[in-house]
């Protein structure tokens, strides 16, 4: 625990660090308006958490939303997003889907799909860079596929090849999520942005899946 805790530190200070001194930089600098209604889409690496990361290995991220701003010119915004997350099955999830289903397993994988609403609260630290806090609670679901020959199809995603494959095993699971992280945003000159943030992201399963998005994005 101590350790994770540690590896979120190294990551998230940086940016935290940008942070404090917001208030103070918000007095000094005019950030150009930002619109009202903005969307996004983002993609990054994926790192998991906790007794996920025993399981699934570290994977990538994509996603997509919009931000509304309830009140133009104030630093509180609204934000809604849909991500899709996938990750490799280490060997020790390997060995075990051969061990409970008693028949060799190649490769499996794991994937998320979650929904947030997300509060956002942000301060500038120049005229064009802005820091920001966020969280927010919502929907996640997680599917896990173990495979005999490391074809794989489902609903999100066809892996290499283009057959079906023989599923070992498979569970799927919706569940109650929520979400926290930092970010900074760098504004562009015709109104749109781009932005680098870490969150980290958990769904509610019996053993909570839990993993740490690094995400670099565009509004527009």
């Amino acid at each position: 625990m101590m350790q994770r805790m540690k590896s979120y530190i190294r990551l998230l200070a940086p940016l935290a660090l940008l942070g404090c001194g917001a208030p103070a930089f918000a007095q000094v600098y005019q950030y150009p308006p930002g619109r009202p209604l903005q969307w996004f889409i983002d993609g990054g690496a994926s790192v998991t958490e906790g007794r996920t990361a025993d399981f699934l290995d570290s994977g990538w991220s994509i996603g997509t939303g919009f931000t509304l701003r309830p009140v133009p010119g104030q630093p509180f915004m609204l934000r809604a997003d849909l991500n899709y997350n996938r990750f490799s099955a280490t060997d020790q999830l390997i060995s075990l889907g051969q061990a409970v289903n008693q028949t060799p397993v190649d490769n499996g994988y794991g994937q998320t799909v979650t929904g947030f609403l997300n509060g956002v609260l942000e301060a500038p630290v120049s005229a064009w860079t802005r820091f920001y806090v966020t969280g927010g609670v919502g929907l996640g679901y997680r599917r896990i596929d173990l495979t005999q020959n490391g074809f794989l199809c489902d609903p999100f995603f066809c892996g290499p090849g283009f057959g079906p494959s023989a599923v070992v095993a498979s569970e799927d699971t919706t569940r109650f999520a929520w979400n926290a992280g930092v970010g900074v945003d760098f504004a562009l000159p015709a109104g749109q942005s781009w932005f680098v943030e870490a969150r980290y992201e958990r769904i509610e399963t019996q053993e909570p899946t839990e993993y740490l998005p690094i995400r670099f994005g565009f509004r527009f």
